[in-house]
């Protein structure tokens, strides 16, 4: 063995001894493997009057230096407040990596913490609040007003400050609690009392409607008298409010207690109770005229929106009509609507909830053709042989209907029959007769089958819903036939 082993072996047992007796329980921290876990500073919540509270989590050997820091818009250090207490706290276990990237498991301890707005003593403006530990005593030597640049960390010796993530807070000036005034809430109306003797006789006076972000989104000049707003008296969208009084006096302004007015979206009822029934409709007659009804008194119709809709069979629409809810009429031939099917909906709009309720749809046929129209499940069939009326019932083309309800059809020269299968049914027929068959069972016909111009088996309207089991109605004021499934 060299003289330089010799001698290294020496340094390294007395380096071993002096960590081993000669170092205090902080300082053995040096020769730990961990990665020390950050603090979690979180659910921040601050009130002008009760001041700031939050829930942290931190290591246990970081819970003897604590503080909650408050830095300005350029860094500078405003506030550093000594935290000492936590509130429902427990301890857990928390996975963390250790210097080589293997996970283990350190106690972690969580809760709440406290601070009054006495102690906070910052004056009106933003901040950053973020919570500062360290497992020694790292009191700054110098005073506050030092510009704070990222986080400070010590790992010599096992020394570490770690700072959590910042909070943006704004303080606001304090009202002042013996303002001439206060606000009270009640019914969802604003109750404003002045209490003026001599001494406020010049103040001018306002209130102010507070948004969620800090701005002052109304501003209401006041009478000295009692005053009562409600959120349509003065326009308020839906949302939470922090509503104040503000008097100026003598060129200083002083604010009243703050209260909090959350104004909640209203749903539309009419005076209705749920469940109830659409307060109106929409009755075609059987000339094609569409008439329209609302129920309800005027001075509650007149504070909503009334709307027409039209869609087409794709649901787009493509009619939005505003009706006067003293006369609501309107005239179908106003509509001119190509030939199609629609559905026609009422609606009704609260401008102030931006909500809307409709009525039940009605289907509506417009055909501008000049003949018969047929439609399918709202879809308008096009033929090569329209349906035509004969002795006063309609007969449409069987092979076109049928086939569109997925049946296969053949047709017999030398018998003129047609047969047609779907389902697993099959339906026979022969030109000229009244009786057809399903399954064998006959089926009575208004009107015999016919082959039009030699070239086309039409059958009438009501045969095709005894024999595909369809619904089927014939529409007199626009001459459709509207088959259902």
């Amino acid at each position: 063995m060299n003289s330089f082993t010799k001698v290294f072996g020496v340094l390294m047992a007395c380096l071993l001894l002096f960590s081993t007796f000669g170092l205090s329980r902080a300082d053995a921290f040096c020769y730990g493997t961990r990665n020390y876990l950050p603090p979690l500073f979180g659910e921040v919540d601050y009130d002008e009057f009760d001041g700031l509270s939050a829930y942290i989590e931190v290591e246990p050997a970081f819970t003897e230096f604590m503080y909650l820091i408050a830095t300005d818009s350029r860094g500078n250090e405003k506030a550093r407040i000594r935290i000492t207490s936590m509130d429902e706290s427990e301890m857990f276990m928390a996975p963390v990596t250790d210097r080589e990237g293997q996970e283990i498991e350190v106690k972690v301890k969580s809760g709440w913490i406290h601070v009054p707005q006495k102690s906070l003593k910052l004056s009106p403006g933003d901040y950053d609040f973020y919570l500062e530990v360290s497992n020694f005593d790292s009191r700054p030597e110098t005073a506050s007003g030092n510009k704070i640049t990222g986080i400070a960390t010590d790992t010599q010796c096992g020394r570490a400050t770690l700072q959590s993530d910042a909070y943006e807070i704004t303080i606001d000036a304090i009202p002042n609690s013996d303002f001439p005034g206060f606000i009270d809430i009640k019914d969802e109306y604003l109750l404003i009392n002045l209490n003026l003797t001599a001494e406020y006789a010049k103040g001018k006076f306002s209130l102010l409607i507070i948004d969620e972000n800090g701005k002052v989104v109304k501003r209401n000049a006041l009478g000295t008298k009692k005053q009562q707003f409600s959120s349509r008296s003065i326009s308020l969208e839906p949302g939470t409010y922090k509503v104040q009084l503000e008097m100026i006096l003598s060129g200083k302004t002083t604010l009243s207690n703050a209260v909090t007015w959350v104004i909640q979206r209203e749903f539309i009822d009419l005076g209705l109770g749920v469940g109830q029934s659409f307060p109106g409709k929409i009755t075609i007659t059987p000339s094609g005229a569409i008439t329209i009804t609302l129920q309800g008194k005027q001075d509650i119709l007149s504070q909503y929106d009334f709307y027409f809709i039209v869609q087409n069979a794709d649901g787009k629409e493509v009619r939005h009509l505003l009706i006067d809810p003293k006369n609501p009429s309107l005239v179908a031939k106003e509509l001119s609507l190509p030939t199609g099917q629609y559905s026609l909906t009422l609606k009704i709009y609260d401008p102030r909830s931006q909500q809307t309720i409709n009525s039940e749809s009605i289907y509506y046929t417009a055909n501008q053709s000049g003949h018969i129209i047929v439609f399918i499940d709202g879809q308008l069939q096009t033929y090569n042989k329209p349906p035509v009326k004969i002795n006063s019932r309609v007969l449409v083309p069987m092979r076109a209907v049928f086939e569109a309800f997925g049946a296969k059809v053949d047709w017999d020269e030398a018998t003129e029959s047609v047969t047609a299968t779907t389902n697993g049914d099959v339906i026979k027929l022969t030109i000229g007769s009244k009786i057809a068959y399903k399954n064998g069972q006959p089926i009575m016909m208004d009107v015999p089958a016919i082959l039009y111009n030699n070239q086309t088996t039409m059958v009438p309207i009501r045969f095709v819903s005894e024999a595909l089991g369809a619904t089927v109605s014939w529409d007199n004021y626009s001459n459709s036939v509207i088959i259902s499934r």
